[in-house]
């Protein structure tokens, strides 16, 4: 049986990709959804709706910046399927546990390396 650098099995990779790739959508998905604008200044509309808007508004920027970075790391984690360096800890080149992977297959570090 053929392993990568990271000691992963082609069908644990297999599996880790199908999962990025799923998320992958999902977050596609989610940034595609029109989010509601708020009322124009001349539309007629109570202070109590508009300062709602506003909030939702400001609620789903900051909804979409987090999975925009989630997309970026779910691309480069592809990108690490791809060119067989998936796996292994950008901060310390040590192999990254399956369970980690399975768990957050787009994660860059093993659990022990986070701080």
């Amino acid at each position: 049986m053929v392993r990568s650098a990271a000691g992963l099995t082609p069908a644990q990779l297999e599996t880790l990709r199908g999962k990025l790739e799923a998320e992958r959508r999902r977050v596609q998905r989610l940034l595609a959804t029109p989010v509601e604008d708020v009322p124009a200044e001349g539309e007629r509309t109570e202070p109590e709706e508009v300062a709602q808007r506003s909030t939702e508004a400001a609620h789903h920027l900051g909804v979409a910046e987090r999975e925009r970075a989630l997309l970026a790391d779910i691309e480069r984690a592809l990108a690490k399927l791809d060119a067989g360096t998936y796996g292994v800890s950008e901060r310390t080149g040590e192999p990254i546990a399956y369970p980690r992977l399975a768990a957050v297959p787009w994660t860059r570090v093993a659990a022990e390396d986070e701080e």
